[in-house]
């Protein structure tokens, strides 16, 4: 039994701290990790991205590469997942392996990039609904003020059961890969400008392509979110079997999906893919959609990239949420975060915590003048992807380590919790070698606020273990709950406690 502190003062009455348990089946978990990547936006932004300047002719390749590395690091995640259930994911894996310290560190850095990466994206999605409104509309509306609005709106609907937020991200999904595989399908179906390309998928041209480095970066990026499905282990039904299944599904699905994709983006224009990528950018798949299929395709793309930057923005105000509620529940952060509503069971105070952080940033940002594509957009994501991927690697790395403890029996086992890790680690290494290699680029900028970018993450990381050996000294207690894995019996005992 975990051994709890005598509850804060002015603790909500008869205070819940059970998350909606068995809400979420299979199929929900999937779409809404699938959701998190945000398929229209990648296909619409990063692969034109990697086209011109990355991976060149051959992005399927790429993206199908990067399938494989994933998958491998699946591997070792899902073995974690068998015997960890618990909404901080990641914090929690980390500590079970490498200890309070390292995991409360690596909890804090990935709870604050979940938490800015989901106001980051309202930079997309404010200058793509402002847009939108002026185009079809007439109507002017800051692109500030549509991210405010959507993010109020992401806290009215977190506010409320689990399932629902299932559902809204579900919908969103199902439109975005149709009209993605609607223009992929017809432009491939129709040989594109110059017939079938199957010479992407030689590895030889990787030697030709004008970054590969670059171009592996936007793969990876890609997927970034895609380990939301061990967040909702606490709410899934059947979640050892659930999380790892998802995952790989998710991964598999996400990956074949984006190769596909990529494909048709090279056979849409031909041997001119590139130069065409280097004019178009942003408006290349809107122009596949124009020359291979019918003119409301074009206007369902624009609608439905707005939708896709909400349910992106969204999954991960989720995410950062349930980081959030997870270490109040640990008492790590004020133990209200750790409350649920009494009905719903959402965790609605760090769901509301979430919104007014996500909102005063974008207010910074609008307030300083700040670009919401460039600088929001486009600063805030590297920083929460390095973040990210730096706690993907402790990950692997924690696998080992619980392992080496729990032991193991067959070569099996010496695959899944030692090799696939250890290819997982460093794997993800690489991952970051090529961000911070390629920081000016990424962020169109050399001014020192994005070459700190690292320094940024390692200040969190190191910071979150320091609060760890300060609570190991003074509060033994509290140091003692981080990275808790709780049983029902446990959850209870907390909220009696904290009701008392």
């Amino acid at each position: 039994m975990t051994t709890v502190e005598t509850a804060d003062r002015g603790a909500t009455p008869q205070a819940s701290t059970k998350l909606l348990k068995n809400s979420i089946r299979f199929f929900t978990i999937v779409l809404m990790v699938t959701a998190a990547a945000a398929p229209l936006v990648v296909v619409s932004t990063y692969i034109p991205l990697s086209l011109a300047f990355g991976a060149g002719m051959t992005i399927p390749l790429t993206y199908l590469t990067a399938t494989l590395i994933l998958l491998v690091f699946t591997v070792g995640f899902a073995q974690m997942a068998k015997r960890i259930t618990a909404s901080g994911a990641f914090y929690n894996f980390i500590t079970q392996g490498l200890g309070k310290p390292v995991g409360l560190g690596a909890g804090m850095t990935v709870m604050i990039g979940y938490s800015m990466i989901a106001a980051a994206i309202q930079g997309g999605f404010g200058f793509f609904a402002a847009q939108m409104l002026e185009n079809y509309l007439g109507v002017v509306i800051p692109w500030w003020v549509c991210s405010v609005v959507s993010l109020l709106l992401m806290f009215v609907l977190a506010y409320f059961k689990v399932t629902l937020t299932g559902k809204i991200l579900g919908i969103a999904l199902g439109l975005e890969v149709l009209i993605v595989f609607i223009v992929a399908t017809m432009t491939i179906l129709l040989g594109g400008a110059e017939g079938q390309q199957l010479q992407t998928f030689n590895p030889l041209g990787w030697a030709a392509a004008p970054a590969v480095g670059i171009g592996f970066f936007f793969a990876f990026w890609s997927w970034i979110g895609f380990e939301t499905t061990a967040i909702y282990g606490e709410e899934t039904t059947d979640p050892k079997k659930s999380v790892p299944r998802a995952t790989y599904i998710a991964v598999i699905t996400l990956g074949l999906f984006y190769t596909f994709a990529a494909y048709a983006a090279v056979v849409g224009f031909g041997s001119a893919s590139v130069d065409e990528a280097n004019t178009l950018l942003d408006q290349y798949f809107f122009v596949l959609a124009d020359m291979y299929t019918w003119p409301f395709i074009h206007v369902l793309m624009d609608f439905l990239v707005v939708t896709g930057f909400f349910a992106c923005s969204f999954a991960f105000f989720n995410n950062a949420a349930r980081y959030l509620f997870s270490m109040g529940r640990d008492r790590i952060l004020p133990s209200r975060l750790g409350h649920t509503h009494p009905v719903h069971k959402s965790p609605y105070i760090a769901n509301g915590l979430q919104a007014v952080i996500a909102i005063t940033v974008v207010l910074i940002f609008a307030v300083i003048g700040a670009d919401p594509l460039l600088h929001l957009g486009g600063w805030l994501p590297i920083f929460s992807t390095l973040s990210i991927v730096f706690v993907q690697a402790l990950v692997s790395v924690a696998v080992i380590r619980y392992f080496n403890r729990e032991g193991r029996r067959t070569a099996g086992d010496w695959w899944k919790t030692f090799v696939a890790p250890l290819i997982g680690a460093i794997a993800q290494g690489i991952v970051m070698i090529l961000l911070v290699s390629n920081l000016p680029f990424l962020a169109g900028s050399e001014e020192a606020v994005v070459t700190l970018i690292p320094l940024y993450v390692a200040i969190v990381f190191f910071g979150g273990l320091a609060y760890a050996l300060y609570l190991r000294r003074s509060h033994q207690n509290r140091y003692a709950r981080i990275g808790t894995v709780y049983d029902e019996e446990e959850i209870e005992e907390i909220a009696e406690q904290q009701s008392a």
